[in-house]
């Protein structure tokens, strides 16, 4: 173990849970519009897994580096869509002594994207701030709210010109278990 490590345990976290991603309906909804544009019958389906892993590296001074994947988003029928949000970022954690514990992040994004309309993808600031509730060793409980502006490019149907911008995943809600 570092000589960093806390006295409590290992310095590496491992954050796991469920998250919800804004703005996947207006994917969904643009492929829909796509597909009917291009003369299918836009039957499409969000089969996304809402599942976020998040390791991190917890410093005794508070500061805290890291990197997420996830959640994978998945459309799939008339057309399909693939995309995996992926983001690196450092902050610093308040009160880690403490049951309630507070932190703030702040990095890089970009989403991992391939489809039938997909055309590029851009990265972005990321931004998120969360509060550990239950924070003792070896398990911690949090909830975060992060902002992510990263956007993925969808082409038009050939009848039309330029491309469609969608920030999936802009505003994004993670309850996790962190061991």
């Amino acid at each position: 173990m570092p000589a960093v490590a806390s006295a409590k345990g290992s310095a590496w976290r491992f954050a796991l849970g469920y998250s919800y991603l804004s703005n996947v309906k207006e994917l969904k909804d643009s492929y829909k519009h796509l597909a009917k544009d291009a003369g299918e019958n836009n039957s499409i389906y969000n089969t996304s897994m809402s599942i976020c892993f998040q390791p991190y590296y917890q410093f005794q001074s508070g500061l805290r580096a890291g990197a997420g994947v996830g959640p994978l988003i998945l459309l799939i029928g008339d057309a399909y869509h693939v995309q995996m949000p992926l983001n690196m970022t450092v902050g610093y954690s308040f009160f880690m002594d403490s049951n309630i514990s507070l932190y703030l992040r702040t990095g890089i994004s970009y989403h991992i994207a391939s489809g039938d309309y997909y055309a590029s993808s851009k990265p972005g600031f990321f931004s998120g701030i969360g509060i550990e509730i239950l924070n003792t060793e070896p398990l911690h409980i949090g909830l975060e709210i992060a902002y992510d502006a990263s956007e993925i490019k969808l082409d038009r149907a050939s009848d039309q010109a330029g491309h469609q911008k969608i920030k999936t995943g802009e505003v994004m809600l993670f309850i996790y278990a962190d061991f």
